[in-house]
């Protein structure tokens, strides 16, 4: 009897244990919420300068352009081509959520808007409204921790991005975001009725002033078959000082 009581004792201490096991691995997991704030944390900068290149691959043929970029936070950002010398020239001005273009073969700024919005930029899987994108999404979006998975060889968690109402170019997010870094390595973006348009991916972290930001970035039209479009950053500076004029329309129209 009392070796059976024991027996009891122990199985139910045990029992005790395995429930309380579940509740403390679910407090181990981020709220969607503080994910994505640490995400924003990590992509948004005060000032950034960069050399980038663009490299658009389509049917197994790709063409690179060169740019010089300047950008203010996620509002307001200065763009301007170099190269091939049929877009050397080419400018543009984003501020907040306008969007303009200077084109010198014709000496106009063109203010981009409308149907307009959802054009390539430069024949790329980039649309403009890609270009106007702000990361306050927590303002726009609810989002939900729906699992733990490995892209590449890094431990992400998978949080879901659900549009509060309608009007936002893309419904919902899938978005893969570094358990070490908090960078979204990997975001799949959707349409309302659920198919899936666009998917983003993030690689090769540099650390600049001890800040870990991706230097190369990769977007795939799911519309556009055999087709996809590298973004690579080089000679990146932070928190710059950058004079107002740098975002003024201005500056479109005269050199630098």
């Amino acid at each position: 009897m009392i070796r059976r009581a024991l027996l009891r004792t122990a199985a139910l201490t045990l029992l005790a244990l395995v429930s309380r096991a579940g509740p403390v691995a679910a407090a181990d997991t981020p709220t969607a919420d503080f994910l994505v704030q640490k995400m924003d944390e990590v992509m948004t900068f005060k000032t950034r300068t960069a050399d980038s290149t663009l490299t658009v691959v389509r049917d197994g043929k790709s063409e690179t352009r060169s740019m010089r970029i300047w950008s203010r936070g996620w509002d307001d950002s200065f763009s301007e081509f170099l190269s091939p010398p049929r877009d050397k020239g080419v400018k543009y001005l984003k501020l907040e959520k306008n969007l303009y273009m200077f084109l010198p073969t014709t000496e106009k700024v063109v203010k981009i808007s409308g149907h307009m919005l959802r054009q390539s930029v430069m024949d790329s899987d980039f649309s403009y409204e890609d270009m106007l994108e702000q990361r306050a999404l927590l303002q726009d979006y609810a989002a939900t921790v729906i699992g733990q998975e490995k892209v590449e060889g890094t431990d992400c968690w998978v949080v879901d991005l659900v549009a509060k109402a309608p009007g936002q170019t893309y419904a919902r997010r899938k978005t893969w975001i570094a358990k070490d870094t908090y960078v979204p390595v990997k975001a799949e973006r959707f349409a309302q009725s659920g198919l899936l348009l666009k998917t983003l991916t993030m690689h090769d972290l540099v650390d600049v002033g001890g800040r870990r930001f991706p230097s190369r970035m990769l977007m795939r039209d799911a519309a556009r078959e055999g087709s996809h479009s590298e973004l690579k950053f080089a000679n990146m500076q932070f928190d710059v000082a950058l004079p107002d004029e740098t975002f003024s329309r201005r500056r479109l129209m005269k050199g630098n």
